[in-house]
């Protein structure tokens, strides 16, 4: 019973963004780029434990496959890296640095998408406690790059939508929508096709927008990277994948918008 509940548990953490986990642990950095061989194929992730007590952790490797939509799935790659040491106890208030090599099986002609899975081992709790455990994990970014690679990010589509979405904390809602607790938001779609050989990270790119809004009226918007990654994230587009991304507009907007990368 317990097992069923921390597979249920731990996707359930990383989606709400971990919020006891940054309270218990520190993991820097969160994204890393690698190379497929020599002096820096290898990365240093630090854990820092914010507790009093001991904290099990481990570090397990994985292939990630990133969706259009962002769903993220994760497959089994401990065989494709080296990792130091793969478990360890940290001390109370102390850090660990773990180490991760990656070990090459042939050339590489395109950067690849990996992610360290930094994790808080479960405990055998006594008859006597709770059998109910909220443990850790952390997601860290690793990307593998041959030299020489480059993105090549296209805009494919742009299409003006309307959603709901529902209401912060700090937001009211509308006297029509008490009950629902949502509010409609209006903005485009935006599809990004990288065609490059190497990942393309969408908000660390400042972008620009151009139209007109449902009453013709022309709009604009420019963003620098740092507001793109407060609001897509890293946002990496994978080679020869794509990725969709919602961008907010104060009103709705026609079709024939246009979208412009800086890189």
């Amino acid at each position: 019973m317990f097992l069923k509940w921390v597979k249920f548990v731990l996707p359930l953490l990383l989606l709400t963004g971990m919020a006891t986990g940054a309270q218990a642990a520190r993991v820097t950095p969160m994204s890393v780029d690698l190379e497929p061989q020599g002096t820096r194929s290898t990365a240093r992730i630090e854990v820092a434990n914010n507790e009093d007590r001991q904290l099990p952790m481990e570090v397990r490797m994985y292939r990630g496959v990133i969706g259009e939509r962002g769903e993220l799935t994760l497959e089994p790659a401990d065989d494709r890296f080296m990792v130091f040491p793969p478990q360890t106890l940290i001390a109370p208030n102390g850090k660990q640095v773990f180490r991760i090599q990656y070990l090459p099986d042939g050339p590489l002609t395109q950067s690849e998408v990996y992610y360290a899975a930094v994790s808080q081992i479960p405990v055998q709790l006594p008859a006597e406690q709770s059998r109910i455990q909220v443990v850790m994990r952390f997601n860290v970014l690793v990307n593998v790059v041959p030299d020489g690679t480059t993105p090549d990010p296209v805009v494919a589509q742009i299409a003006p939508i309307s959603r709901e979405v529902e209401l912060g904390p700090d937001e009211k809602a509308p006297e029509d929508k008490d009950v629902r607790k949502t509010r409609t938001e209006n903005g485009l779609e935006v599809r990004i096709e990288n065609k490059g050989n190497r990942y393309f990270p969408a908000g660390r790119s400042g972008w620009t927008i151009s139209g007109v809004d449902g009453a013709g009226k022309p709009y604009s918007a420019e963003y620098n990277a740092a507001q793109m990654s407060e609001m897509i994230g890293m946002g990496i587009v994978a080679p020869g994948r794509a990725r969709v991304f919602f961008i907010p507009t104060p009103e709705k907007m026609a079709a024939g918008a246009t979208v412009t990368l800086k890189r």
